[in-house]
């Protein structure tokens, strides 16, 4: 609803999907109770109903009884007959919320399109309840640009934490084996407690891809957790680094996270996306920074192929930043071609922290290539992405694809994090056949090589099965 006229919107809506009405208690000043969700409706969203479209609401908050039994103050909408609608969490307890928090929410819906994120604002929200806070900014960054600073009030405190606790972890000597982690044997290393538990959904609102794999990260270092898990983790996080706001983060956090993120570096194939993530957050211009450090090109399809006419070579365009090189052509065919390598030896030197061993069962690293049109937003219908299979050549990762070239300009991003083969598991078959396409110095007999230890499951089966097809006999 971003862009939304405001001033055809009701003022005052609900901030949770569910509500209940507020059944007064039995005698005056007596806690009430709440009728049933929604209407009986769960699956209904609250902040959708017809009923919430007209401006006869206003914001209030109700004494009620919470899950324990012990009276709570929740937050509420008062309807023009003076009843009264109980805000309720994702499991049906009552959104708790301060004398003075009806009061500031109001204030809040009254300049919705405009929300006020002065220092006073943002404390007075810091300390209301997180399930209040997670609403209200949910609803707020869905519907309008929401002021960066108003996610301060997030207890980002956790996510520094959490963060510095992975990042020592990587740096320490961790157990010889992980069966010797389980028994307690070698150099005294122990597990170290969790912190604050998972971080849960409280930071969405702000970051995707941020808290979940953060969490994650830090209890499988913490507990030592078998098989691979690694890749996964450490590329989620750092494809949400890359994408987030770095204002909506105080600065104590994003220094947090670039130091984890520089760690993570010290895996060769992560080390150019993890150093851009660091330099994002910590650089006082953003954009600047991931101008200067992104391997990203601009190139002109129409361009190559006027030129042709001429008697000209294709346009190449060559990328690189301390271990790893690329470059970018478009050829006359019509083709774009990116070849990338990184240098493990300069990788694993430029790397902060002792860094972790890349488990063999996770399987080669895979460079997202993004193709797109110029001004297309990535994941448009017309863009296109490619998995670029880093082969381990000696002291080089090396990767090469070829693929058409989109019409007119046209962007290739070189920048996300590579991720695992085998975490390839939740991308389409489709984008997986596209790839082995443009994989063409793989032969097939290496694709079985890497594919058929898979799980069954995995996509990859159904696309190198099509790939075969596709094949001359």
């Amino acid at each position: 609803m971003s862009g939304a006229d405001f001033g055809t919107v009701p003022t005052h809506r609900p901030l949770s999907g569910w509500v209940a009405w507020f059944e007064p208690g039995d005698t005056p000043g007596a806690p009430g109770l709440l009728g049933p969700i929604n209407d009986g409706d769960e699956r209904a969203d609250a902040r959708t109903a017809p009923r919430f479209h007209t401006h006869g609401w206003t914001r209030a908050d109700a004494i009620v009884l919470g899950p324990t039994g012990v009276p709570v103050r929740a937050l509420a909408l008062r309807a023009s007959d003076g009843s009264l609608l109980v805000e309720l969490d994702d499991r049906g307890a009552p959104v708790e919320v301060s004398a003075g928090g009806a009061e500031l929410v109001a204030r809040l819906e009254e300049r919705w399109a405009d929300a006020p994120a002065d220092p006073a604002t943002v404390n007075r929200l810091a300390g209301e309840s997180m399930e209040l806070r997670y609403f209200l900014l949910h609803r707020l960054n869905v519907e309008t640009t929401a002021p960066a600073a108003l996610f301060h009030c997030l207890p980002w405190n956790r996510v520094e934490a959490v963060a510095h606790a992975a990042s020592a972890l990587l740096d320490e000597p961790g157990p010889e084996s992980e069966s010797e982690a389980g028994a307690g044997i070698g150099t005294g290393w122990e597990p170290h407690p969790a912190l604050y538990g998972e971080l849960r959904h409280w930071f969405t609102p702000a970051a995707t891809s941020l808290a979940g794999p953060l969490s994650v990260l830090e209890a499988g270092l913490r507990t030592v957790r078998p098989g691979p898990w690694f890749g996964r983790e450490a590329s989620a996080l750092l494809t949400g680094l890359l994408t987030v706001d770095p204002e909506r983060l105080p600065s104590s956090a994003r220094a947090a996270l670039a130091g984890l993120a520089l760690r993570i570096g010290a895996v060769p194939a992560l080390h150019h996306s993890a150093r851009l993530a660091a330099a994002r957050l910590t650089a006082p211009e953003p954009r600047a920074a991931a101008d200067d450090l992104g391997l990203t090109a601009r190139l002109d399809s129409t361009f190559v192929l006027r030129a042709a006419d001429e008697d000209e070579g294709p346009a190449c365009t060559s990328l690189g930043h301390g271990p790893v090189e690329a470059e970018v052509t478009v050829t006359r065919g019509g083709r774009v071609t990116v070849e990338m390598e990184i240098d493990v030896f300069a990788a694993e030197a430029a790397g902060t922290g002792g860094g972790r061993a890349v488990d063999a069962a996770e399987g080669p690293p895979c460079q997202p290539v993004l193709l797109g049109q110029v001004g297309e937003a990535t994941g448009a219908p017309g863009g296109r992405r490619y998995w670029m299979l880093l082969d381990d050549v000696g002291p080089v990762l090396h990767g090469r694809i070829a693929a058409p070239a989109p019409a007119g300009q046209f962007d290739v991003d070189l920048d996300g994090p590579p991720v695992p083969l085998l975490f390839l598991d939740r991308v389409f078959p489709a984008e997986l056949l596209a790839s082995l396409r443009a994989n063409e110095r793989i032969g097939l007999a290496r694709w079985h090589e890497l594919v058929d230890g898979l799980p069954p499951r995995h996509p990859a089966h159904a696309a190198l099965s099509a790939y075969e097809q596709e094949l001359p006999t």
